[in-house]
């Protein structure tokens, strides 16, 4: 067998070693930490790229108005909410965000506060920790944005 051969596996070898000493026993922080202080650091530039968004009326109707801003909700949503409301925002585990009848919400400044304080008796989580008021304002307006789109499986109509 030739030498480099030799050299590349028992190379592989020792990194192993290391890379298992780092990330599983504990000697680095751990890719889930890493993770976690990645996207920390992410949401904390795209709240400082967003300003100071107050969640009022005229400001959620600019934000809907505004497709790149849609567009920066949208991966929002698919990575935090399609879990329970469908990519589409169609309903699943969650109720259907599309449809007229909605839980929880009058108006379209009320959806920052579901968000906001969540729905511990439906299930639905508090956001506060995880977001800042910007992108806060920014989901409602794109769930707002959602009512009257039509999702390939909506979900049966809920609320008022």
């Amino acid at each position: 067998m030739p030498f480099w051969w030799s050299a590349i596996f028992w190379g592989s070898i020792g990194f192993s070693a290391l890379y298992v000493l780092y990330y599983m026993i504990g000697i680095g922080p751990g890719a889930t930490k890493e993770y976690d202080a990645d996207l920390t650091g992410f949401y904390q530039e795209q709240a400082e790229r967003l300003g100071d968004l107050k969640p009022d009326a005229q400001t959620m109707s600019s934000l809907m108005a505004d497709p790149r801003m849609m567009q920066a909700a949208a991966g929002m949503f698919a990575a935090n909410c399609a879990t329970c409301h469908q990519k589409d925002g169609g309903g699943g585990t969650g109720p259907n965000l599309t449809d007229d009848t909605w839980i929880n919400v009058k108006k379209a400044e009320d959806i920052y506060a579901v968000i906001s304080n969540g729905v511990v008796a439906k299930g639905m989580p508090s956001w506060s920790k995880n977001f800042g008021q910007a992108q806060r304002t920014l989901l409602a307006s794109y769930v707002a944005h959602l009512r009257g789109s039509k999702p390939a499986a909506p979900k049966a109509p809920q609320g008022d």
